[in-house]
């Protein structure tokens, strides 16, 4: 691996708590839960170090436990692309077990994460002997298809207004708290690490939530949002009126 990370025997009864949130674990009895988790270690990684690097090979499955994973690209020019942000009963590195090919792309701790990582052979062993598992898998791998050709119709077809009314209008609904003032959400996130996110560059992204702003659709304060007019953010979405030539 591309860091030293601390690894230990996983105590069983967490690994099947965190083996059980996964989709296609899901579908297993507790036994075999419990003999799965018995081939599990923990890897502990710390904020924004990286836990695999593109092009490295594969050597097994990783369930996050807790914490944030990211997964993205890396340009020559060191602009970054944010393909996906994984949390706790998530998987990283499927793809590569199955196609035999190494890590298509990065993937670093966003915070302190704690993985379980199962060997390439087990999770193929189990997958031969258990086709439901494997049917999960595959849905779980279709998925991940349709969202990356979401997330490349994102990057090449919609604006840049759009995109960040997309990112925090999902922010919104999934965070957010109603409040007098509107729908209240944090915001850690740099605009540096938005414009990686929804594949823009920082001067965009301010740019734009300052036309957000001046449109009385959000207000922004310190590491925080508060959406104002969610119907108007919503027509940011679609593209339905127009916040930015972005």
């Amino acid at each position: 691996m591309p860091v030293d990370v601390r690894t230990m025997t996983v105590h069983a009864l967490d690994a099947v708590e965190t083996l059980r949130r996964v989709s296609f674990f899901a579908v297993l009895p507790e036994d075999k839960l419990r003999i799965l988790a018995g081939h599990c270690v923990v890897r502990r990684i710390p904020k924004d170090e990286i836990l695999v690097g593109e092009g490295e090979p594969c050597e097994g499955l990783f369930i996050v436990q807790s914490g944030v994973i990211k997964i993205f690209k890396m340009a020559e020019n060191g602009r970054e692309q944010v393909l996906v942000i994984e949390r706790a009963g998530s998987t990283v590195g499927e793809l590569s077990v199955f196609d035999g090919g190494n890590f298509p792309a990065s993937a670093l701790a966003a915070e302190d994460s704690t993985l379980l990582f199962l060997p390439k052979r087990e999770f193929l062993e189990l997958c031969r002997r258990n086709s439901e598992v494997a049917f999960a898998v595959i849905r779980s791998l279709a998925w991940r298809f349709r969202y990356l050709t979401s997330l490349v119709e994102e990057l090449s077809l919609k604006e840049v207004s759009h995109r960040l009314a997309r990112f925090l209008r999902d922010r919104a609904l999934n965070l957010g708290v109603r409040t007098r003032r509107g729908i209240e959400f944090p915001l850690e996130e740099t605009n540096q690490e938005i414009g990686a996110e929804i594949g823009t560059v920082r001067d965009l992204v301010s740019r734009n939530l300052r036309r957000f702003v001046d449109r009385g659709i959000i207000r922004l304060e310190r590491r925080k949002v508060i959406v104002l007019d969610i119907a108007e953010l919503e027509a940011q979405v679609s593209g339905a009126k127009r916040a930015s030539a972005g």
